[in-house]
């Protein structure tokens, strides 16, 4: 879709429009919060009113606020994701126009500027948390989304960092069975309202293999007809063959069957080998790589998206990852990298990195560029512009003072993770030793 034509429709609008605020929807049902996509951060969803009105598990009224902002022209402070990539030097096309130019946004357009912003409206996109137990750690993971992390911080307590909130759990949270859920039975209430207008449903975690209702909802999907939907099933792909098995066969009778339109399958993954195990503690690269692998095959009509959290742990082992993904992508058609920056925490984000890291990106960028194709052996012009994106972001200037404090607090964090999980940073990152000595001497000029 033509770039220009979008993002003039788009800021015809409002300047700061964006149809994800009214079509896209996170639920984290275990902790009742929700969000319009997965940059803002989370709020809460009242329990009042849920059990009449499960639409309100999308459509709260804080959110609907942010919409009303977003049609007046008003920059919601929530989606700073996306004007700090707006407001980078040069032309850039931030997730505002590439989610509303999306199949399940971009429809919809002209019936969503009709609609009064205290409307409830039904998403066409839903992404839904039914459980946090999760196998893995990962560094700029949080507690109510990690059952590890979670034990961690219980055990441990905060990080000696300026942002000491970060990994724990944020404010009193009201804790539910499963079954006593309320958000859990509304979801199921209101999915089958859905089933005229989902176009994606997501099931995210923790890890979604581990939840029962992940499975329930596979049997609902096969009661069901959900024409229009593509169903997305995040994982880390670090589990018992006995549960991979299951769930393999269970997708393939759905898309047997017909009852959706299609599956993806979204996998993680933020850097090459035994770093990328020290990002995720608990993954097992090369178990990852193999059942990436298994599922291109088992699954030909579906696809498998390898997410990439970029973050300033990525950068020196970046390389190896991408060389590896090409690979992947000649000997499988069903392969799509995703690229995303990491915002939270500052002390991890990949733009507080010093000029020798940066070139480490620029170079990696440029070889991506040199293997861009378009028979599907190479990569994609669209995977290109999202490291691309990236690559600007992190080159934008910052304030010095600020960049030394982050900095101070990457040194605090990195030393308390290796105690707390017995691993080694240096060893594992020689490469980035200038760096942590960078770092190291910010955290003695660091002020508060």
């Amino acid at each position: 879709m033509d770039k220009t034509k979008v993002s003039k429709k788009i800021n015809d609008v409002s300047p700061s429009f964006c149809l994800a605020k009214w079509l896209q929807v996170t639920i984290d049902l275990v902790n009742g919060t929700t969000h319009s996509c997965h940059h803002p951060k989370r709020h809460h969803i009242p329990v009042e009113g849920l059990e009449d009105n499960p639409s309100q598990l999308h459509n709260t009224h804080f959110k609907k606020q942010q919409r009303k902002l977003m049609l007046e022209g008003v920059r919601p402070p929530e989606c700073v994701y996306c004007w700090n990539i707006e407001d980078t030097p040069g032309e850039h096309y931030s997730d505002r126009f590439i989610k509303s130019s999306d199949d399940w946004a971009w429809p919809y357009l002209d019936e969503v500027k009709k609609r009064d912003w205290q409307d409830d409206i039904k998403p066409t996109y839903v992404e839904v948390m039914f459980d946090n137990t999760c196998n893995l750690s990962c560094s700029y993971c949080l507690a109510e989304v990690s059952s590890s992390i979670y034990g961690e911080m219980e055990k441990h307590g905060p990080y000696s960092v300026r942002a000491s909130d970060h990994r724990m759990i944020q404010g009193p949270l009201k804790r539910y069975s499963q079954e006593e859920n309320p958000y859990i039975k509304a979801f199921w209430k209101w999915l089958p309202e859905l089933k005229n207008d989902l176009e994606v449903l997501r099931v995210t975690g923790g890890e979604p293999l581990l939840a029962k209702e992940t499975n329930e909802l596979l049997e609902v999907l096969q009661k069901i007809d959900f024409k229009k939907l593509s169903l997305s099933i995040n994982t880390n792909l670090c589990l018992p063959d006995k549960i991979l098995d299951t769930f393999i066969e269970k997708s393939k009778n759905i898309l047997k069957t017909k009852k959706i339109k299609s599956f993806d399958l979204f996998v993680s993954v933020d850097t090459y080998g035994k770093q990328a195990e020290y990002i995720r503690k608990g993954l097992d690269y090369d178990l990852f790589i193999k059942n990436v692998k298994r599922f291109c095959e088992e699954l030909p009509n579906g696809r498998v998206i390898i997410m990439c959290t970029y973050n300033v742990l990525s950068i020196v082992g970046f390389k190896k990852l991408l060389e590896e993904v090409l690979e992947l992508k000649k000997s499988y058609g069903n392969l799509v990298l995703d690229l995303s920056y990491l915002r939270d925490p500052e002390y991890l984000k990949a733009s507080m990195s010093c000029s020798s890291l940066k070139s480490i990106a620029e170079d990696d960028l440029h070889w991506m560029k040199q293997h861009q194709t378009d028979d599907g052996d190479g990569y994609s012009s669209h995977e290109v512009n999202k490291f691309a994106r990236i690559v600007n972001w992190m080159k934008d200037s910052s304030n010095k003072k600020e960049m030394s404090n982050i900095r101070g607090d990457f040194f605090s964090f990195i030393n308390e993770f290796d105690k707390r999980y017995n691993s080694s940073f240096l060893e594992t990152f020689p490469e980035m030793k200038e760096f942590y000595i960078l770092a190291k001497k910010n955290k003695f000029l660091q002020t508060f």
